[in-house]
């Protein structure tokens, strides 16, 4: 069982961003989109959820970047480390889990006590990649996301 601190902190890997949130994540999710592939370098996005009126930044301030018409990035100017994304028109922050000081405290599974997880945009998942923990699964439900997608498979 996770302790489930709070506040919520975490940072980048040089520590030049610092953040914190002082509710408890709402949420979590797996994203394997090709813009989460290409943005963070990895099979897939894995963040969390938090109420953004919760959310500070203590530490210095991100850099954000557009890899779509709906969100921003932001990622610490100094060491490159992708920390948070947001949706435009939406007041929620998404933290990268791998910049949470203890992401021990919120496993994404299916019988975490905290909030739902799920599997987003699986049908642009790695196809080699067998997801297996159980978490429901779907495609892509946006067409700004297909739109975001398929461009830059064509720009690729």
């Amino acid at each position: 069982m996770s302790i489930q601190r709070v506040p919520v902190t975490g940072g980048c890997l040089c520590g030049a961003v610092r953040y914190e949130s002082k509710e408890p994540p709402t949420g979590g999710g797996y994203c394997h989109c090709r813009i989460c592939q290409r943005s963070g370098g990895g099979l897939f996005n894995a963040s969390l959820t938090v109420p953004g009126s919760a959310f500070r930044f203590t530490k210095g301030e991100p850099r954000y970047y557009r890899a779509s018409s709906f969100a921003k990035r932001g990622f610490c100017v100094e060491c490159g480390s992708p920390v948070v994304f947001t949706y435009e028109g939406n007041p929620n922050v998404w933290i990268k889990i791998g910049s949470l000081d203890h992401p021990e405290d919120w496993p994404m599974t299916k019988d975490a006590t905290w909030g739902r997880s799920t599997h987003a945009h699986t049908d642009t998942k790695i196809p080699w990649y067998e997801i297996r923990d159980g978490l429901p699964q779907s495609a892509s439900a946006w067409p700004e996301v297909a739109d975001a997608i398929d461009h830059v498979a064509r720009t690729s």
